[in-house]
């Protein structure tokens, strides 16, 4: 990073939204091979833990402290006030999805309806007016849309009401050395907690995030916060908890250097069908082909657009089931700002919740803005006329 960033972490209540999305970094990074999961015998959570007793973790410590610098001992005396927490296991652990109708995973009608609701539109929109500027002059800098920022923000947090209250520390801990499913993972995520913890002489036990370790309004994860956070009002710090422009700079960046591309919607509505999504070899994250390459494979589109032929493209699908048990698919051509949210979350479902919502934030706003200016012309009007009648 070109300045250190310095999150008021002791204030941080960050992340819950869904494991976060750099949670969902997490989400999105390669499963490690199943190992073994926390012991049967974890029937009460102790109110601190054993783990600096344990060789593993005192050898894990020991590398940290080698490779980033860090006082054994300062880390040592951190992490011995760790705690297991089972609500985490609880909460990584995968379930079966017995129903797709009422899997949201499997079931776009159901994700969308969960996510693109009145809540999240009308606080988008206050979220956006109260700062107006910031956007404004990040999408300068950026090229990225104000809408997609803020819907991120909106999915993730709810523009902040919904951060999350785990101890960070307790729940890499966890994730680490006692659910140890993706270990490797996990840890590497510690270490960049522990380390950005040591160079803001923050306690790392102060810091509160998601069940997943993610923390803030946009839920970075603390490798994607050291590599993708920014200062966003110029005073010199990051702080993604409690600072809106903090935040807004942050996701704005991190989309930006995932390749959204100025001016660019992420979702143009196209027909299609499930032989050409696999004749297209469709599926990925990454534009694999062009727009002119789709329409020759028989997508039509579905809306205008000002796409050129020779413009990277992928195509998306959406599949849904209504509770009469109808199914269907919808298809879209997703650019590669589309790509860029999907390097968030590797979820089609994602992706296009927040295209999604950030067309209905658009819309409301825009609407909103129309009416503002017209209300003292109708004033203007009725007054002329009254004073005609008289």
């Amino acid at each position: 990073m070109n300045r250190p960033l310095s999150l008021a972490l002791a204030a941080l209540c960050a992340a819950a939204a869904f494991g976060g999305s750099l949670a969902t970094a997490a989400a999105a990074e390669p499963t490690a091979q199943a190992t073994s999961t926390a012991p049967a015998a974890r029937a009460k959570a102790p109110s601190a833990s054993d783990y600096v007793e344990r060789p593993e973790v005192l050898a894990y410590l020991k590398e940290v402290s080698d490779k980033k610098g860090i006082p054994f001992e300062w880390l040592k005396d951190e992490v011995a006030v760790a705690r297991y927490s089972p609500l985490t296991e609880k909460y990584m652990t995968p379930r079966p999805n017995a129903n797709k109708k009422t899997t949201p995973d499997r079931n776009f009608a159901l994700y969308k309806r969960n996510l693109i609701n009145e809540e999240r539109i009308s606080r988008g929109v206050d979220f956006m007016n109260r700062n107006r500027e910031v956007l404004e002059r990040i999408e300068k800098e950026t090229g990225v849309s104000p809408y997609a920022v803020t819907a991120i923000i909106g999915i993730e947090s709810i523009y902040g009401r919904n951060m999350g209250r785990f101890r960070v520390l307790d729940a890499l801990m966890t994730l680490s050395f006692d659910y140890t499913r993706r270990a490797k993972y996990y840890r590497s995520e510690l270490t960049s907690f522990l380390e950005f913890c040591w160079n803001q002489q923050v306690s790392p036990v102060s810091v509160q995030g998601s069940f997943a370790g993610a923390v803030g309004l946009g839920q970075f994860m603390p490798a994607s916060l050291n590599a993708y956070g920014r200062d966003g009002d110029g005073d010199g710090h990051i702080d993604i908890v409690n600072n809106e422009a903090d935040g807004i700079a942050s996701v704005a960046n991190f989309l930006k250097i995932h390749g959204w591309a100025r001016g660019e919607r992420p979702l143009y509505r196209v027909s299609a069908t499930e032989e050409i999504f696999k004749a297209t070899k469709s599926g990925g994250i990454k534009p694999h082909t062009t727009v002119g390459a789709l329409l020759k494979a028989g997508v039509k589109p579905l809306e205008a657009w000002e796409l050129r032929e020779n413009e990277a493209a992928l195509l998306v699908d959406l599949p849904w089931i209504l509770k009469d048990n109808t199914k269907g698919v919808d298809y879209y051509l997703g650019t590669p700002s589309f790509s860029a949210i999907l390097h968030y979350n590797r979820s089609y479902f994602y992706a296009a919740a927040v295209s999604q919502l950030a067309d209905e934030i658009e819309r409301r706003r825009t609407a909103s803005t129309r009416s503002e200016a017209e209300a003292p012309e109708q004033t203007a009007a009725v007054a002329t006329e009254a004073k005609s009648a008289s």
